[in-house]
């Protein structure tokens, strides 16, 4: 008997000393190569949609061969994905368009000039390698007509774990804001 408690006593010691989980989210970059100071029209980030195995909360990287997942317990996502990310993308449009308004999709019917929808085919790398994003945008006017759509592919090396692959993957969602940007301004 006494044995037992002692293992179950080990055991749950364990589990009080492992690890503690990191959380992590994508930001807005400081600074853009774009900006648009003229313009001022309103608008919407609707939509950014994720496959299913980068929409959960555990930060997914690939392995040695791309067929092989990790998916990390200890390094999650601070919170929704997609939400994070469309933050992200509204913190960068901000940025570029400084005096217009841009804001996330709400319950609240509000005028808006362009509306901005975003699916993500990849958003994966390789720690200590490199971090890619592949997306399609979609932008459409207040009446839901389509007037701009677009593939955006990017790659970028890094050197590093977690921290460093969040950050690229941050500085690729600004690349994508800033073309997401420059069609807004040349649909003008």
């Amino acid at each position: 008997m006494k044995k037992i408690v002692i293992m179950l006593f080990m055991i749950m010691m364990s589990g009080c000393m492992s690890s503690k989980p990191n959380f992590y989210q994508p930001i807005g970059v400081k600074e853009s190569k774009v900006s648009y100071k003229d313009f001022k029209d309103t608008i919407r980030i609707s939509n950014v949609m994720l496959p299913n195995i980068m929409a959960r909360p555990q930060i997914t990287t690939l392995g040695k061969e791309d067929y092989i997942l990790n998916i990390d317990e200890f390094n999650r996502w601070g919170g929704s994905v997609d939400k994070l990310i469309q933050q992200a993308i509204n913190d960068n449009l901000s940025n570029i368009f400084e005096n217009a308004m841009v804001e996330n999709q709400s319950g609240i019917r509000k005028n808006f000039k362009y509306d901005v929808a975003i699916e993500f085919k990849d958003l994966i790398g390789r720690l200590d390698e490199y971090a890619k994003l592949d997306a399609s945008y979609f932008i459409r006017d207040k009446n839901g007509k389509l007037i701009k759509s677009r593939n955006f592919y990017k790659a970028n090396a890094f050197e590093g774990g977690y921290d460093e692959y969040v950050n690229t993957l941050s500085l690729m969602i600004g690349e994508l804001s800033d073309a997401i940007a420059n069609d807004i301004v040349n649909l003008k």
